[in-house]
């Protein structure tokens, strides 16, 4: 484990030739936040940030406190606003980016959301929980592949991290992926009374979802940078207060103030582990814990078939090879993937 003191050291000897332009989805709070702010530091404005959020007015004060480019840099620091909750928001802002980016060197989605007594639909017809913290995290990465692709192409860094579950090996289900039916059989009365069922599923699940997003597309893409990661416990807008229901007050009120300060670290704290494991420049896929230590790693040669493979079902097997703290199986990630394609093509 690299203490904070190593990951900072080590973060300070990325000084790439190139001027990087990375992506935060989610850069407007907490550990996304950090990063960001952590990373143009780091560049001492000699980098292209676009923080992508909900939030204007906190993307502001962020871009008002980040080093400036010069004017004859011909670019900014930027904020573009983006519903996470919305995929074909989340599609038209991609295509927006696209537009004007010449290529993309990091894209790092952070955003998430622990409501645990509630979950419902959107607009769109998804479990809300799930376009956050699963849906709009592979649009986000299907969509902007092509400007990582070429960012490889011209010798650059090329790297997809995600900050959620990474290495924690929560098994990929193969039932009610959508959780449809998780939500049928909610009581709505006891809506904010206790733990919803389905909203701790939709939770846990979009954490084990990601397993399958990042092995899908590394396969896809082996010349590039995959990471999941799992950030720990970091104070953050989201730990303010631990909602258990009006049932469980007294437990909140214990979780929050007693529990949880003994086990979180500052956002600015996990920002530089989350950076350590940025700036690994390796191609593959990789799970890594909250101090950006290494848990399992996987290279994908060439396409690799299932059809006759014995491991294709195999738990904590990827394309053969047996990957510590994975929660999917080829077979389990390829039924995720169809899903997915799936309900996200019906989405106009």
């Amino acid at each position: 484990m690299p203490t904070l003191a190593k990951a900072k050291s080590s973060n300070l000897s990325f000084a790439p030739s190139y001027l990087p332009v990375a992506v935060f989805a989610g850069g407007t709070s907490g550990i996304g936040q950090a990063m960001a702010e952590a990373f143009a530091q780091q560049m001492k404005g000699r980098a292209r940030i676009v923080l992508l959020g909900r939030n204007a007015a906190a993307a502001e004060a962020i871009l008002a406190r980040l080093p400036k480019p010069t004017d004859d840099d011909g670019w900014a620091h930027e904020f573009v606003p983006c519903d996470a909750t919305s995929m074909a928001g989340v599609r038209a802002v991609c295509a927006a980016l696209r537009a004007r980016l010449p290529y993309i060197n990091f894209l790092v989605m952070t955003a998430g959301e622990n409501c645990m007594t509630e979950c419902w639909e959107t607009p769109e017809g998804l479990d809300h929980h799930l376009s956050i913290r699963y849906y709009s995290r592979y649009m986000y990465v299907k969509e902007l592949l092509p400007h990582l692709v070429v960012a490889k192409e011209k010798g650059m860094d090329a790297h997809v991290l995600s900050v959620q579950a990474g290495g924690l090996g929560l098994t990929i289900p193969t039932d009610d992926l959508g959780l449809d039916n998780a939500r049928r059989s909610t009581i709505k009365m006891l809506r904010g009374v206790m733990l919803s069922f389905a909203a701790m599923k939709g939770i846990m699940r979009g954490g084990a979802y990601g397993d399958g997003l990042v092995t899908h597309f590394a396969a896809q893409h082996p010349e590039l940078t995959f990471t999941y990661t799992n950030p720990g416990q970091v104070t953050t807008p989201m730990s303010v207060y631990f909602n258990l229901g009006w049932l469980l007050t007294p437990l909140a009120w214990l979780v929050t103030y007693v529990v949880m300060p003994l086990l979180q670290k500052p956002p600015e704290d996990s920002a530089q582990y989350m950076l350590y494991a940025l700036f690994n420049s390796e191609r593959g896929v990789f799970m890594r814990n909250q101090y950006g230590n290494l848990v399992s790693s996987h290279v994908c040669e060439a396409a690799h078939s299932t059809e006759f493979d014995g491991t294709a079902q195999k738990v904590g097997v990827r394309h053969g090879e047996p990957m510590k703290g994975y929660g999917g199986s080829d077979a389990r990630v390829k039924l995720l993937i169809e899903h997915t394609e799936r309900v996200l093509g019906a989405i106009p």
